[in-house]
């Protein structure tokens, strides 16, 4: 049987990419292992003097408090926006770096340290582009048996992620992908491409198209749910029980 295949291109300071996980991982959990997923870095922000984004008239850390309400607002996700009057984020680039060094180790490692990077920025107010914090998250990730740290660190810095993310970087600008998220998704020869938050529905007509015959309307058990996940907030609960909630919950 074919597997269904997503060219997910994201980065772990966007706040549209986290609105979004509600629906991607009900989506995950739906296809189970017939959903391949390939994470591609874009580097949202290089720096503060390079970054220039018309689209939302953010030209500095001040502003980019108002569009992470909006996200937070539109999704129901936990977002901490005053993060970027309080610590603002100086660079996404580490971050990306960080997702590829642990890719190296494992794709569980891979998707754990994305998530926590996530977590720690939206809703712990925690900056991702300070090593010091990649550092404590890699270290609870070696807690948990996901990753070790040492080679983790060796790694981040090293020729090969600088390389791996340097590949990010030009497959996103060969894509043509100016917005993160971006899923480029293929089955059976035939790929449609998905931009910027969108409800489930979007993506279940989407799977339709590609294969008619897909059945997303499934029911969920909750507490199957809950334990499928390390952690979950209660909006991404809220997108299998129609529930609705803000606040972060463990798995």
């Amino acid at each position: 049987m074919e597997n269904y295949r997503i060219e997910y291109f994201t980065d772990p300071l966007c706040c549209w990419s986290w609105a979004f996980e509600p629906q991607l991982r009900k989506l995950r959990f739906l296809l189970k292992d017939r959903l391949e997923i390939t994470y591609v870095m874009g580097g949202l922000l290089r720096d503060w003097k390079s970054f220039n984004d018309q689209m939302n008239d953010i030209a500095r850390p001040a502003q980019v408090g108002p569009l992470w309400m909006q996200a937070k607002n539109m999704s129901g996700q936990p977002i901490e926006e005053n993060i970027w009057i309080s610590d603002p984020v100086d660079t996404s680039y580490l971050a990306c770096m960080a997702v590829k060094a642990a890719a190296l180790q494992s794709k569980v490692a891979e998707e754990a340290m994305l998530r926590k990077l996530r977590e720690a920025v939206m809703i712990q107010k925690k900056n991702i582009g300070e090593v010091a914090v990649i550092l404590i998250i890699a270290g609870e990730l070696e807690k948990e048996g996901i990753l070790k740290k040492g080679k983790f660190k060796d790694d981040l810095f090293g020729d090969k992620v600088s390389e791996l993310f340097k590949k990010d970087l030009d497959r996103t600008k060969a894509s043509g992908i100016t917005r993160f998220p971006s899923l480029l998704i293929t089955y059976s020869g035939k790929t449609y491409q998905i931009t910027g938050y969108r409800p489930f529905k979007e993506l279940k007509k989407t799977f339709s198209l590609l294969d008619p015959e897909l059945d997303l309307d499934i029911p969920i058990n909750e507490e199957n749910y809950k334990n499928s996940w390390q952690s979950l907030t209660k909006r991404e609960l809220s997108e299998i029980t129609n529930v609705p909630g803000e606040l972060c919950i463990s798995g």
